[in-house]
């Protein structure tokens, strides 16, 4: 069962072309590792997109990589939009701020004062704006809800096309319980400022956030219709091994108040500057915005936040099917980076941002959780996997489950079962509790041909966790077979 992505250089693609980017002068010698890093991963298709990084109001680099348009060879520019997935959550976020500067509201406010006909009670009388901006409403995920995955992405053109796949359903849990990361709490801030305001969300941001900040290629286009200078975005199919496929079936038509518009990354790079010269809100709620709610917590009002040794840098990353991307402010360092990339996170995106922050600030726990289960990994693949488990045995506090399995989830896409499947073995010995783990490797067996090893794990995986219906499901189609 797959819960993220990340990659493995397992196959080498032909060379693709890279822009040549207009000369910048080397202004900080950390740039020149990090370009080196960039192309020699573009150099076997493991990076397509566009970076910029700057240190105050100076660009070091900005350069892009590989294709925005594979089936006619198109190479992407620095100009080229993309796709920001979630970074369209600090929009809204900036939005609603500044209506509270303007008092039109609080973030003690309920959902019922504005949404008064919002038909889940609990919603409607005891959901704050606070809870929505941090993920504590308790609001269910209409982006896993059947009606969603299982429809066609067109008929979700408006925010108002959404509502009945969450108003009506069971809430995950009480308001202000816990973290849940969900874009429904920022569907239902788009139609509060759509409500607050008397215009379109999209209106909004245009006029109090793309234009102050000189954003002139950024907006939430239709996806279906074609736009100029604009990426196609590219996952691994799950049709024909090895091959990518086009990704405008898996998410809705157009962007919204949770997230995916198109941008550039000269666009994001005046928002940066704009937020930062208090061009969209007043300092004081500036502050609030891009200061952590409390000292544990790594998202505050549509920001997220990364400790790096003994500072913190905020921003907001953005991940979906053939798109990973972020943008984010390194404060103490001073320095500002954009990625935006046109396939999945693992394909390139990962790699890169872990590689930047660690010649920027340092190393985290985290990048060194992701280059040592590379390591494992890429020693498998080069036939090393006894010396593999016994490094990741004896280091196991660095292994990342979820690393592992997005890696050994590549592999199979790729049609490398025998490796995948010792990707998987891996994961479930190091992590025999792990429900997680037996299913992907029950499903790495399936498409093998190995029967009676898949229903085995089948098995352990819904002993390990009941409620795991993909699980069932699978176990009941081999054993009817």
């Amino acid at each position: 069962m797959r819960h993220s992505l990340f990659i493995v250089s397992a196959i080498l693609f032909a060379c693709v072309p890279r822009e040549k980017a207009p000369e910048i002068p080397v202004l900080d010698e950390k740039v020149i590792p990090i370009t080196n890093h960039l192309d020699t991963l573009a150099e076997n298709d493991g990076f397509s997109g566009v970076v910029l990084i700057a240190r105050n109001d100076t660009v070091l680099l900005k350069k892009a990589y590989g294709y925005a348009h594979r089936g006619f060879s198109i190479p992407n520019r620095v100009n080229t939009k993309f796709n920001y997935a979630s970074i369209g959550k600090t929009f809204t976020a900036i939005s609603i701020f500044q209506l509270m500067e303007q008092g039109k509201l609080s973030l003690t406010d309920h959902v019922g004062r504005f949404l008064t006909n919002y038909p889940n009670a609990t919603v409607r009388d005891s959901v704050t704006i606070q809870h929505l901006l941090t993920h504590t409403s308790g609001v269910p995920n209409y982006f896993a809800a059947p009606d969603f995955l299982e429809a066609s992405k067109d008929r979700f053109r408006g925010m108002d096309d959404l509502s009945r796949l969450y108003e009506n359903k069971k809430m995950e849990s009480a308001p202000g319980q816990s973290f849940a990361y969900r874009n429904t709490n920022y569907i239902i801030l788009g139609r509060i400022i759509e409500k607050l305001t008397g215009i379109t969300y999209d209106d909004y941001i245009r006029e109090h956030i793309f234009l102050p900040a000189n954003m002139t290629h950024t907006g939430n286009f239709d996806l279906d219709h074609p736009i100029e200078n604009a990426a196609e975005g590219y996952t691994l199919s799950e049709v024909y091994y090895n091959r990518y496929k086009i990704n405008v079936h898996t998410g809705p038509v157009k962007g919204s108040a949770a997230g995916g518009g198109l941008t550039t990354v000269n666009d994001l790079f005046h928002f940066t500057m704009a937020l930062k010269k208090r061009r969209l809100l007043n300092d004081k709620h500036t502050r609030m915005l891009t200061t952590p709610v409390n000292e544990t917590s790594r998202y505050g009002y549509g920001m997220q936040f990364v400790t790096l040794g003994n500072a913190t840098a905020y921003g907001h990353s953005g991940g979906h099917f053939g798109v990973g991307c972020e943008w984010r402010i390194y404060e103490k360092e001073g320095y500002t980076v954009i990625l935006l990339t046109n396939k999945d996170a693992d394909q390139g995106f990962l790699d890169a941002r872990f590689h930047i922050q660690q010649v920027l600030a340092g190393s985290t726990p985290t990048t060194l959780s992701y280059f040592f289960t590379k390591r494992l990994v890429n020693m498998c693949l080069a036939g090393e996997g006894e010396n593999a488990y016994k490094l990741a045995a004896e280091q196991l506090e660095k292994v990342s489950e979820q690393d592992l399995n997005a890696r050994g989830y590549d592999l199979l896409k790729r049609g490398q079962f025998t490796y995948a499947i010792e990707v998987f073995k891996m994961q479930v010995d190091l992590f025999p509790r792990s429900f997680n783990a037996h299913d992907s490797l029950a499903e790495a067996y399936t498409k093998h041909g190995d029967k009676e090893l898949a229903i085995q794990h089948y098995k352990k995986s819904l002993e390990l966790n009941p409620g795991n219906r993909n699980g069932e499901m699978n176990l009941k189609k081999l054993e009817g077979a």
